[in-house]
């Protein structure tokens, strides 16, 4: 009577520890906080490194085939009566700027603070998310057009998600940006304030933006990024 119940002790035991149940096994590649896979990641970085040597080239190229497809952006450069070249030069600098420290950023919450600033300083410039998605969207196309031969379905799916957030974020209506200050996405009640040039800044305080991520972590975390 005893070794049958010593046998049952075991057994019921045993069973609570052996046999182990099999984890649960996740199918596809493994995706990084910002959604994006590791082949996606190194195919963005080495396509980076190809295009940082010209950047200032292709982001002439890209900017203005982009202003002759939507010729009313020009606009937004002229101060008073004469263009601003000197705005219009270095705004196609900073985008493709921009663009590259956003793949090379590996932080998601300074990630979505970068966004969520340059949209920000774009809509008080009443420049709308449309008109980003589309300028992003000249951006790849150009890339995968120079970098034809070396192209790869990991890099074309990289930058199309990178489109995505931009898209994405660009139709969030309320954001609490860098500065915790609200921003409005796609339309803003006020005039825009000083130059309308300003929206040249689409990388500046960047470092600022680091520095103040610490202090929106808690924040961020609370609204569920």
């Amino acid at each position: 009577m005893m070794s049958e119940e010593i046998i049952g002790e075991k057994t019921s035991l045993s069973s609570l520890i052996y046999p182990k149940r099999i984890p649960n096994i996740k199918f596809g590649p493994i995706k990084d906080e910002m959604g994006f896979t590791l082949s996606e990641r190194l195919a963005l970085r080495q396509a980076w490194n190809l295009i940082r040597p010209f950047k200032r080239r292709y982001g002439q190229d890209v900017f203005y085939s982009f202003l002759n497809d939507y010729y009313w952006g020009i606009t937004k450069f002229v101060n008073g009566a004469e263009l601003n070249l000197k705005a219009l030069h270095s705004h196609a600098l900073r985008f493709i700027n921009f663009f590259g420290l956003l793949i090379e950023e590996k932080d998601p919450v300074v990630f979505q603070l970068m966004i969520n600033e340059n949209n920000h300083t774009h809509s008080r410039c009443k420049v709308g998310s449309v008109s980003i998605g589309h300028l992003a969207q000249a951006l790849v196309d150009y890339v995968l057009k120079v970098f034809h031969k070396v192209s790869s379905p990991s890099l074309e799916q990289g930058l199309d998600k990178l489109v995505e957030k931009f898209q994405n974020y660009q139709d969030h209506q309320s954001i609490t940006s860098a500065y915790n200050r609200p921003s409005k996405a796609n339309s803003d009640a006020r005039p825009p304030r000083g130059n309308p040039v300003e929206a040249q800044g689409m990388n500046r305080n960047y470092i600022g933006l680091r520095n103040s991520a610490a202090d929106a972590v808690s924040a961020t975390a609370i609204s569920g990024f």
